[in-house]
């Protein structure tokens, strides 16, 4: 079997803990090889970008956030798009007979080139254009990406459901809204973008360590009964929601004395990985039957695998671990969720 490249991205930062997962996880990995800040190249002995992905989601890999087959490399400064569209549209071809296709541009690292990211989607537009193809920013089940970086510009073809996200690189991006009380609440908006739960999850909430109350007002936001646990102040405006009631106090107090259920808890709390494991599986009796779980594990930068293997080992005492990503907006931390096992 030929060999073949899939571009990744992951966190600048993350790097080297994405290289170390695709080398130790991906039977036929050969090489990674950084091109950008956030992105690098794998090359496998035959393994897709597709199965690439279906790893990722099932083992799980963690800070993998987008992948997509390679089917070219050029020097934006020498050269275009045009050098490389025989090889481009042969790929879509072989991927679909459809004519519209989604174009995502994206740039990893500081580029210093005599055009912009407007003149190039022009440019790659008109050329697929020229071919007979209908060019969106999304919608089509086959996504085009352009990846700039300082030294080369990587292209890329990739159905969307094989992808990871249905973002450029998995670059989601969130705007800040005049009801957001705190900046953790992209974390947990971008999880319900990234995962997609049950229709029938429920309509009961538990909000661990909840002030100022970032996580509960996304929750309330999605119709959820949220209950908010935290000794200290909500937000005013998030104590104003219906069906949002704080329990002064601990995590701790509150998981010795509650008598209620909840379809889903949820917690951002700061503390070590393992106590925050423990906390989710000292919980499980507050869960109904087949509920809901989020956690962040705040690894912080060394001795990040062994601390996550050893939280998860903890988790499965009682839950299904569902999904396990570094979402673009965590930072020295993994979002999780948990489904507690039948």
């Amino acid at each position: 079997m030929a060999s073949r490249q899939s571009l990744i991205s992951m966190a600048e930062d993350s790097f080297p803990l994405a290289k170390e997962e695709m080398l130790r996880r991906v039977d036929d990995a050969v090489a990674v090889r950084r091109v950008g800040a956030e992105a690098a190249i794998v090359e496998t002995e035959g393994a897709t970008a597709k199965d690439l992905a279906e790893l990722v989601r099932r083992t799980p890999l963690l800070f993998t956030r987008h992948v997509t087959n390679v089917v070219a490399e050029f020097d934006p400064a020498a050269s275009d798009l045009a050098s490389v569209v025989d090889t481009l549209d042969a790929a879509i071809r072989e991927l679909t007979s459809e004519p519209l296709i989604a174009l995502q541009l994206w740039v990893s690292g500081k580029v210093h080139y005599d055009f912009n990211r407007h003149d190039a989607r022009q440019r790659a537009s008109q050329l697929l254009s020229d071919r007979g193809y209908r060019v969106s920013r999304a919608g089509s089940p086959v996504a085009v990406s352009v990846c700039f970086t300082p030294k080369t510009a990587v292209v890329g073809v990739n159905r969307v459901e094989d992808s990871l996200s249905s973002w450029p690189g998995g670059e989601i991006r969130l705007s800040r809204s005049p009801e957001q009380v705190s900046r953790a609440e992209f974390k947990l908006e971008e999880l319900f973008k990234t995962y997609e739960f049950p229709a029938d999850l429920g309509e009961d909430a538990l909000d661990y360590g909840a002030a100022p109350g970032g996580w509960t007002r996304i929750l309330a936001s999605r119709g959820f009964r949220t209950t908010a646990v935290d000794p200290g102040d909500l937000d005013p405006r998030v104590l104003r929601l219906p069906d949002v009631v704080h329990e002064r106090t601990t995590a701790g107090n509150f998981l010795r004395s509650s008598r209620d259920r909840f379809d889903l808890i949820v917690n951002d709390m700061k503390m070590s990985p393992t106590r925050s494991s423990r906390l989710m599986v000292d919980s499980l009796h507050l869960l109904e039957p087949g509920g809901f779980a989020i956690t962040t594990l705040k690894t912080g930068d060394r001795g990040v695998l062994p601390q996550i293997e050893q939280s998860f080992a903890v988790l499965r005492e009682g839950y299904d671990i569902e999904f396990a990503r570094q979402l673009r907006h965590n930072r020295n931390e993994v979002t999780v969720v948990l489904r507690k096992q039948r």
